[in-house]
């Protein structure tokens, strides 16, 4: 339970937005649901099944499953309207998202990991086993099929990796 007040608090203090806080508030709740055991892991889920159906699925169009994993101070920009996370893709802290972005499996091939301080802009997908270092950068509308390092940018409808200022050219 203290996890759960640890990161809902980290979570509020990056967003400000009520609808916002009520959909990170079932996120959350859904991820401490998912982690007990036998019949407290049905009987807490209940309530986590039809908040996320109504709230987060019909309500917003947003797709944050419990089980994935996330760090602390997740932000999301329109309560997150369009976003969907593949529950086994990996999510540091403090991570920004903005709307209608999908962060998932390309081909089966496994799910991306985005480290501490990622932003995610308008539109764009992540897709596949790829690596976004941290405080790595996506714009909007950007396809990313490769990894991007700690810092660098990724841009265009194909992305186009960038290394950070002052590192070597890939």
């Amino acid at each position: 339970m203290a996890a759960l007040r640890e990161n809902l608090r980290q979570d509020f203090a990056r967003n400000r937005d009520p609808l916002t806080r009520a959909v990170l508030l079932v996120f959350r709740y859904g991820q401490w649901a998912d982690r007990r055991r036998g019949a407290a892991r049905l009987l807490l889920g209940l309530p986590h099944k039809v908040a996320n159906l109504f709230l987060l699925r019909l309500g917003v169009g947003c797709d944050l499953p419990p089980q994935l994993a996330c760090g602390p101070g997740l932000r999301l920009h329109h309560a997150g309207r369009g976003l969907a996370v593949h529950k086994r893709a990996v999510l540091g802290a403090n991570v920004t998202l903005f709307h209608d972005v999908a962060i998932g499996q390309r081909d089966n091939t496994g799910e991306p990991t985005l480290e501490d301080d990622v932003v995610i802009g308008v539109g764009a997908r992540v897709l596949g086993p790829v690596h976004l270092g941290q405080g790595a950068k996506v714009g909007a509308n950007a396809v990313v099929l490769d990894d991007v390092p700690a810092g660098g940018s990724a841009l265009g409808p194909r992305a186009t990796i960038r290394p950070p200022a002052g590192a070597p050219a890939l």
